[in-house]
């Protein structure tokens, strides 16, 4: 065989000699690099799965108080719909009370001013005529000078 063949074959070995003895500790070094991971990664799959388990039972828990909300809020509803039938029943009472009353307390209300104001000048004019009428000067009973 030629020279440089041998050569080359020789420089051949030596770089697989080299990369060889490379290769093996970077394959080392990266298998424990991915077992790190690896152990990180199963441990944090444990803290998601107790993670998820916790948000699903938020969730119902969520869902529950929501539709206990719902259920509430559409008694509220029932229970104002009802005061509101209520209340308009007693405006409607009112005012008919109102118009049934109301006039003839009016009625009554002007009747006694007019009786009031007749009887104060009933009363005037009996006072005018139970006044003494004047008497002369120097009659008993009369004005003095």
């Amino acid at each position: 065989m030629s020279s440089a063949l041998q050569i080359a074959l020789f420089l051949a070995c030596v770089a697989l000699v080299l990369l060889v003895s490379l290769l093996i500790p970077l394959s080392i070094l990266l298998y424990r690099r991915t077992s790190g991971v690896v152990r990180q990664l199963e441990e944090m799959k444990a803290d998601l799965k107790q993670l998820i388990h916790d948000s699903r039972a938020m969730v119902q828990n969520v869902s529950l108080l929501s539709s206990r909300a719902n259920q509430q809020l559409d008694d509220l509803g029932n229970v104002v719909r009802v005061v509101r039938r209520w209340s308009e029943r007693v405006d409607h009472v009112v005012e008919e009370f109102g118009a049934a009353v109301e006039s003839p307390v009016l009625k009554m209300a002007r009747s006694t001013k007019m009786l009031r104001q007749i009887w104060g000048l009933i009363v005037s004019m009996l006072a005018e005529d139970s006044q003494p009428v004047g008497h002369k000067a120097g009659e008993p009973g009369g004005p003095k000078k």
